[in-house]
């Protein structure tokens, strides 16, 4: 029997920055062993991916991840890739479930913004309401910080009419996964009830500032920037990849507003 051979994209985009990972290893419920993580930016970087934002999970009542820990995988990391992938850059950073308090702790450098700048990657259960999720923009705002909304195609309540608009009204930048801009993620199988065409037409119709690939490993919720990537330069033009992939992000690695 013949081997189904697999389709690769017409080009890969050189210099993505990925600002959604779960690549140190094991700290959350991401990578388990260094190497793993080495192989998981392996399969980046040969997708053009060049800079990397590791941001494992803090959520207060399970992941307590704290900075000198992660700067300390990072570290360990970084040596590993080094000789492999000399031009991979590493960035520290946190995936944070909003809670009371979280202003605090980051004011206090307890929980990391994106790559030291003042973005911060900020997640929700999928059940939460839009009073919980509008209140956490306008506190975070108000602090200073450019919150960065994670995948907000898991949050149901988002997808009425007006709310995506009101959110980047108050400050706040709405990140998706690739893998909901195709069939690669691991979500589209279980309970979270993504809708694909939701997705392109929310990013086609230009809401979404930032994506990630949200890797957790090599079998599920993989590194797969860049089928996403062919699917925007098919759909939206090259300059709309582009911007996505590699220039949104950069501003968050330089802290220049959007």
């Amino acid at each position: 029997m013949a081997r189904k051979t697999q389709r690769r994209p017409d080009k890969i985009e050189l210099g993505v920055v990925d600002i959604h990972t779960h690549v140190l290893p094991g700290i959350d419920d991401g990578a388990e062993k260094m190497a793993l993580s080495y192989r998981m930016l392996r399969r980046s970087y040969k997708q053009g991916v060049r800079k990397v934002i590791a941001t494992p999970h803090y959520v207060a009542y399970h992941w307590r991840t704290k900075p000198q820990q992660i700067q300390e995988l990072m570290e360990k990391l970084a040596a590993r890739v080094q000789k492999a992938m000399p031009d991979l850059e590493l960035y520290r950073g946190q995936e944070i479930q909003y809670f009371e308090g979280m202003v605090e702790m980051l004011r206090e450098g307890k929980l990391l913004t994106l790559a030291g700048s003042r973005y911060v990657l900020t997640e929700f259960l999928p059940t939460s309401s839009w009073s919980q999720i509008e209140g956490a923009v306008r506190e975070l705002t108000m602090a200073g910080y450019l919150p960065v909304l994670a995948h907000i195609e898991r949050y149901q309540c988002l997808r009425e009419k007006g709310r995506l608009e009101e959110l980047m009204k108050e400050g706040a930048y709405l990140q998706m996964n690739y893998g909901s801009l195709t069939k690669l993620s691991h979500f589209w199988k279980i309970r979270e009830r993504l809708d694909r065409r939701w997705c392109r037409r929310t990013l086609l119709a230009g809401y979404i500032s930032f994506l990630g690939t949200d890797m957790h490993g090599n079998r599920h919720r993989v590194p797969n920037s860049a089928k996403a990537i062919a699917w925007i330069r098919k759909k939206g033009g090259s300059e709309l990849a582009r911007q996505l992939s590699i220039e949104n992000p950069e501003k968050i690695i330089l802290d220049e507003k959007l």
